[in-house]
């Protein structure tokens, strides 16, 4: 009987914890990559059960209509980009930025050419870039930044075939090479990039990947809790890195691979440490670049992109 009772006891202390727990669906923007260690590394380190959370991360089959699934409640976390955001609002797609992934831009223009040192320099040349809207416009503004003239050039939308048309020398330069990925891995071919940096050549400094939330969901207490949780995660992964790759990659075995494993380490230093904290300066710099540029037509209150969270 005393069994008996302890059993039933140990049950309903489970069950209430179950019923306390909160679900989490984060849909990513991409399939699972190094880009996500700082999520994982929270799941896998135990931040996110001693948050009260039960956290999925879900690869997208669609990675564009990401944020349209978020909106109709497929999700309750999306990862996304600052720049997206801003058309998203103009969209009237119901979410906001609630955190940020990644704090920095990892974009490059990059070229394999030995004649190109400048951006003068690709005076008759062609560039590839993959996301209309933002790529194609950012190089434009490199170039006038730079005092050429952007009808000079010859921009090709290469979807994301960006590193494979540099080394058959389909193009001179590509906007998608990615400084903790797509650049490595030219370098592990033994080419030699030249590398420009859009922050570097006019374009406004942003977050390259943001967490996205419904805007009716936004001041839920459970959206401190998960940064919170994230915040522990990064802080356990940069102490440890190599335990947290094995964790990953037996996870994913997919993902062992030497490439992913240098994408990894050089991803480490550009998660953001504190997932809640945002720059106001550097969301209207973008917001008045956009504008400028005729990507939105006019920029909606800070408030309306941001949702300042209260951690617990």
């Amino acid at each position: 009987m005393k069994k008996l009772f302890i059993s039933c006891f140990a049950m309903l202390c489970m069950m209430r914890a179950e019923a306390g727990t909160q679900k989490v669906r984060v849909l990513l923007d991409w399939f699972v990559n190094p880009n996500h260690a700082s999520l994982f590394a929270a799941q896998y380190s135990g931040a996110f059960t001693r948050e009260g959370l039960a956290v999925d991360l879900i690869a997208p089959a669609d990675s564009a209509s990401v944020p349209l699934l978020l909106a109709a409640g497929k999700a309750d976390i999306a990862v996304s980009y600052q720049p997206q955001l801003y058309t998203l609002v103009e969209k009237k797609v119901p979410v906001i930025r609630v955190g940020t992934l990644i704090d920095q831009p990892l974009n490059t223009l990059t070229t394999l050419s030995s004649s190109i040192h400048s951006l003068a320099d690709f005076k008759g040349k062609s560039i590839g870039y993959a996301i209309p809207g933002f790529e194609d416009i950012a190089i434009k503004q490199m170039f006038i930044h730079a005092g050429v003239d952007p009808r000079s050039v010859t921009l090709v939308n290469l979807n994301m075939a960006a590193t494979t048309a540099l080394l058959t020398h389909r193009i001179d330069g590509a906007m998608t090479i990615y400084r903790n990925y797509e650049l490595i891995s030219l370098q592990d071919k033994g080419v030699h990039p030249v590398v420009f940096r859009p922050e570097q050549s006019g374009i406004p400094a942003y977050d390259e990947l943001i967490l996205l939330a419904q805007q009716d969901e936004a001041k839920k207490p459970w959206i401190g809790a998960f940064l919170d949780a994230l915040d522990q995660g990064t802080a356990w992964l940069k102490a440890h890195p190599q335990q947290a790759w094995q964790a990953f990659i037996k996870r994913y075995p997919e993902m062992n691979t030497p490439l992913n494993h240098q994408a990894w380490q050089a991803t480490l230093p550009v998660f953001a440490q504190k997932s809640a904290a945002f720059s106001a300066e550097r969301y209207q710099r973008m917001g008045d670049f956009l504008q400028q540029n005729r990507v939105i037509s006019q920029i909606a209150p800070l408030s309306r992109y941001v949702q300042q969270v209260e951690k617990r």
